[in-house]
């Protein structure tokens, strides 16, 4: 069969990553994406962040994680000419008094070493920001404006020729003991990264997802100015002097693109929480669709029936941070066949027959 040596289904921070990963390594490839306007990685917040949630846990495999995102996201500036990755400091704040009490106890037992900013800055937070609790900085932190990254890849990929916008669904993919068909389009292997549109794939139909719907606003804040990433219950990021991205909310249901008047009350309502007696303007409302399976970490690997198909998805809330690492570990599975990470390994954690 002729074609590329891969065809990957799906540009968004799963296939873009992942092209320039084989790319590197001297695979031909043709990338394949429907040109949605909206996608959970396109309104990503691209954050790069070692300690989430309410029980301020550390991120899954973060060092090497942030390490790999921080030095790929680098190298495709310099080759693009475009900067999108920002290594920025991020404020936490706390919420209550036991968010306050879980990180003065991991502090002490040593879990968020050479993460934080020392010494702390005081004060911690600029005039106008609500900081009853007190909270920390953490100064191994960034983040991705994932719009411009992938819009830069898609450019440079169609420069190349490797680029279709093309709806090829994954009911139309066709392996066969010598490739991989869908439509006119051929290659030796596929990979899907199709985000949540993944879970009515024929081919990994046993994959559970629990996809979530995620809405952001982007706006513009009347005399306020930091350049470090705020959190307390939303995330505040800046863009440009006086524009900011902030966010995010959950939904399981229903899972599309649509922005909701509760979601946008819900953002306000926390940014000005945040931010008592600040005056803004929303000049956009963006909604997706998170691809999120069971465990919530990607999972990787080729379908047990047909090694020539393989699946790249769940990156949830995190694709910006993980993407990169999971790319590298792909790509060295399909052309090496190095074991993947057990906990990302499809066969490991899912195993099923087509």
């Amino acid at each position: 069969m002729q074609g590329a040596d891969f065809l990957i289904i799906g540009q968004g921070l799963a296939g873009t990553c992942l092209g320039w990963e084989l790319l590197r390594r001297g695979r031909s490839i043709q990338i394949v994406d429907r040109g949605e306007p909206m996608t959970a990685s396109k309104i990503s917040a691209g954050l790069l962040n070692p300690i989430i949630g309410r029980n301020l846990n550390l991120s899954w495999r973060f060092r090497k994680t942030f390490e790999a995102a921080a030095a790929f996201y680098e190298a495709r500036e310099e080759e693009l000419g475009v900067r999108f990755f920002h290594r920025r400091r991020l404020v936490r704040l706390f919420k209550d008094p036991r968010e306050r009490e879980v990180f003065e106890r991991k502090r002490a037992e040593g879990r968020y070493e050479e993460l934080l900013s020392e010494p702390q800055p005081g004060p911690l937070v600029p005039p106008g920001v609500s900081n009853e609790l007190g909270g920390f900085e953490i100064a191994l932190c960034g983040s991705v404006d994932t719009r411009q990254f992938l819009s830069a890849s898609r450019s440079h990929f169609e420069k190349l020729g490797c680029f279709v916008e093309r709806d090829c669904r994954p009911g139309d993919i066709e392996p066969s003991g010598t490739g991989i068909r869908c439509g006119d389009l051929q290659a030796r292997q596929a990979v899907l990264c199709t985000g949540f549109h993944g879970e009515g794939d024929p081919h990994f139909h046993w994959i559970p997802f629990r996809s979530a719907k995620g809405e952001i606003l982007e706006v513009t804040i009347e005399n306020f100015s930091d350049e470090r990433i705020l959190n307390r219950g939303n995330w505040l990021i800046p863009v440009t002097a006086g524009q900011w991205r902030t966010g995010t909310t959950y939904a399981w249901e229903p899972l599309d693109t649509t922005p909701t008047t509760t979601a946008r009350s819900v953002i306000e309502e926390r940014l000005g929480a945040l931010l008592p007696g600040a005056r803004w303007s929303v000049q956009a409302h963006h909604a997706a669709v998170r691809p999120i399976v069971h465990g919530r970490k990607p999972v990787l690997g080729r379908h047990p029936d047909h090694p020539s198909l393989a699946v790249f998805n769940g990156l949830g809330s995190k694709g910006a941070l993980h993407a990169p690492w999971c790319a590298a570990q792909l790509a060295s599975h399909l052309l090496d066949n190095t074991p993947l990470d057990p906990e990302l390994d499809l066969a490991l954690r899912f195993p099923g027959t087509g």
